[in-house]
């Protein structure tokens, strides 16, 4: 239970970081507002970080990633009806998140790994 939350939380954290970031990366507060790179970067960065820190539980991945994105939305954006509809958005923009995850947290257990048996 304690692996599945802290996945969540990292997670949670790291994606929000995208959104908190993006203003002073991209000079608007929704990053998938403008013609930039920035956005899929900073998610694939930011799954890359997660994977590092919580390698496994794929799918904590993905639902900590979803909820933050879509409560730092919520929390610090002004929210109306087509905040559904980027939530529906966000579940495909964070399967980004979840294969750079899932690739670093694959690399990370594999070299662990080699060098625990060498």
């Amino acid at each position: 239970m304690q692996r599945r939350s802290v996945t969540i939380a990292v997670a949670a954290v790291t994606s929000a970081i995208v959104w908190a970031l993006s203003p002073w990366f991209v000079g608007e507060r929704e990053p998938w507002d403008v013609d930039s790179p920035y956005y899929l970067l900073g998610l694939a960065t930011a799954g890359s970080v997660a994977g590092m820190l919580a390698p496994r539980l794929l799918w904590a991945h993905y639902v900590g990633a979803v909820l933050g994105q879509a409560l730092y939305q919520a929390y610090f954006l002004s929210t109306g009806p087509m905040f559904i509809i980027g939530v529906v958005v966000l579940l495909g923009y964070s399967l980004i998140f979840v294969a750079a995850a899932a690739l670093t947290g694959f690399l990370r257990v594999r070299l662990s790994s080699r060098s625990s048996d060498a």
